[in-house]
């Protein structure tokens, strides 16, 4: 059904694009909450109940530049833009065409597996992933274009693992 009880009052439980998405009916009638349950999955059904963020119309690649030409190249010095813009050339080759919100951690996980097979020192490989996350952080606290950092997230799953 999709419904489930914390406490006094009623949450729904949704699946949308791989994602699991918990919110609160914020009601305590379970016949309330399962009509506000089925207008929900109706609204989304209908592309109306999401917010849409300027992220899933964006690819990597602009993700990159915007950060590489607003950030990089205004708060570093040429030499460290220049090595920005070198470690940037591996992260195009792979997430490039990318919508950024459709980057998920087990695509950084894979990245980074593939980068250490082709000879990539794990610094190296940290670095250009330090650089993607510091992108994906502003795209998400100042530009408004995604609601989550997948490489934080990997980061942080990565962890719990080892």
């Amino acid at each position: 059904m999709g419904l489930y009880k914390r406490g006094t009052v009623w949450w729904m439980r949704l699946t949308y694009n791989g994602r699991q998405i918990r919110k609160s009916t914020e009601v305590k009638n379970k016949n309330l909450a399962m009509k506000i349950h089925a207008k929900v999955l109706t609204e989304i059904n209908e592309g109306k109940w999401f917010e849409r963020l300027p992220g899933d119309e964006k690819t990597f690649s602009e993700l990159m530049d915007k950060y590489m030409a607003e950030h990089s190249a205004v708060n570093k010095a040429k030499s460290t833009h220049a090595k920005s813009q070198s470690t940037v050339k591996h992260l195009y080759r792979c997430f490039g065409k990318r919508i950024v919100t459709d980057i998920r951690p087990r695509d950084i996980s894979a990245y980074r597996t593939a980068r250490q097979a082709t000879g990539a020192a794990p610094k190296t490989v940290n670095g250009e992933l330090m650089l993607m996350g510091h992108a994906y952080s502003l795209a998400m606290k100042e530009w408004e274009w995604v609601t989550s950092n997948p490489v934080s997230m990997w980061y942080l799953s990565s962890r719990s693992t080892t």
